[in-house]
């Protein structure tokens, strides 16, 4: 696959997600932002966007995305006597609810995690977990549905294998025989316990680059944190921030609006080291997810990210693969033509070979490509073209 010299800059325009008003996605919409206001605002500011928020919508069915900020909202307007009317003692439950679950699940996770380390694996916290204790008031203000860790990806396959012994299951597909290839072409699994108990396996830390170069600034700059009695890491600010940026940017059936809260609490909570985070954005070839994620965040929530920074982002050169994955991450549905979405699944498998050639390395391409379908064998993967191309014909007949 012939593929042009990178572009002089990170060309993003054009490509932006929609602002206010779109569909769910990667941005929070009209609604979701004022309800965000009330999450992070200073106090008045705070306390007149709950008052909007709630005189449109109530308590009886908040979207998914908004339930979970609720939480957050009740910990911001504690602080100033609470919101007005008798809901707010239904928000307080909801902060208590999350707060409980969120211990449930620690508690769940706790064996996995101590079995881990009594094997001598290294193990870090990572996203909510790590967030709600090291960014948020406290972990009852970011609720979670699972524990999210992360090993080195030289231990995932022992760490799988020991979840699974320990009666977890994969919630959702896997091959019946894991080879090497799955593991360098996935970046993690999510697992759930027969008592309900859910942990997201990472074996690296980023969905967009499944290399070891991507790990290593997360281990090299790891913070401690203390996990139930359990002394762990957790990512430094600046590698988290990174994560959270690209990872939220990118598009979802359920309007993520926490990697904005998430983003917001790690600027005002820790110092970023902006050089650190321009350079890691180099290496792995994902300057347009993290532009796109920090304009916003300084336009939108007047995070202190430096002019220098957003500026340096645009100038870093993009391949054409780059970009193709950037558009289909931020806007999957829009119509595109079946090379520039083989293209987008190229650049995405070329930057996991962390610099190598691709063109020695062919066939792992068709084993990336069976992952990302979900097939059993790469002799699978012709027929699943075929069907892709008639579903695209049909569609736009």
């Amino acid at each position: 696959m012939a593929e042009s010299d990178p572009q002089p800059r990170c060309a993003t325009a054009g490509i932006l997600p929609a602002k206010a008003g779109a569909p769910p996605g990667c941005l929070p919409d009209a609604s979701q932002t004022l309800l965000l206001r009330a999450a992070l605002a200073a106090d008045a500011e705070a306390a007149d966007a709950w008052s909007q928020w709630y005189a449109r919508h109530g308590l009886e069915v908040p979207d998914e995305a908004s339930l979970r900020l609720l939480p957050l909202v009740y910990r911001n307007l504690e602080r100033c006597g609470g919101g007005p009317g008798s809901e707010w003692n239904k928000v307080r439950g909801m902060y208590r609810r999350a707060w409980a679950h969120n211990q449930w699940l620690h508690h769940q996770a706790r064996p996995v995690i101590g079995k881990f380390a009594a094997a001598g694996w290294p193990v870090m916290l990572f996203k909510g977990a790590a967030l709600g204790l090291l960014a948020y008031p406290d972990p009852g203000a970011r609720p979670m549905l699972d524990v999210d860790i992360l090993v080195p990806p030289d231990v995932a396959a022992d760490a799988f294998a020991a979840m699974e012994a320990m009666g977890w299951r994969a919630r959702r597909w896997r091959p019946v025989r894991l080879r090497a290839s799955f593991f360098s072409s996935t970046h993690a699994m999510d697992f759930g316990s027969p008592e309900g108990g859910r942990i997201d396996l990472h074996w690296h830390p980023l969905v967009q680059c499944c290399h070891e170069s991507a790990s290593q600034p997360f281990w090299r700059h790891a913070v401690a944190v203390r996990f139930l009695d359990l002394d762990l890491m957790a990512p430094a600010a600046t590698e988290h921030l990174l994560a959270v940026c690209v990872h939220g940017i990118v598009w979802s059936p359920l309007s993520s609006t926490r990697w904005v809260a998430d983003a917001v609490l790690l600027l005002r909570a820790h110092p970023i080291d902006w050089r650190r985070l321009e350079e890691s954005a180099r290496a792995l070839d994902l300057a347009p997810h993290l532009l796109a994620a920090l304009r916003y965040l300084r336009s939108e929530w007047q995070a202190p990210v430096p002019g220098e920074t957003l500026a340096a982002l645009e100038r870093m050169p993009c391949r054409a693969s780059t970009m193709a994955e950037y558009a289909r991450d931020v806007a999957p549905f829009a119509r595109r033509t079946a090379g520039e979405d083989l293209l987008a699944f190229w650049g995405r498998w070329r930057r996991s070979l962390g610099g190598a050639s691709p063109w020695p390395r062919l066939p792992r391409f068709a084993a990336y490509l069976q992952y990302a379908f979900e097939l059993e064998h790469a002799g699978q993967l012709p027929a699943q073209l075929l069907r892709s191309a008639v579903r695209r014909i049909r569609g736009r007949a």
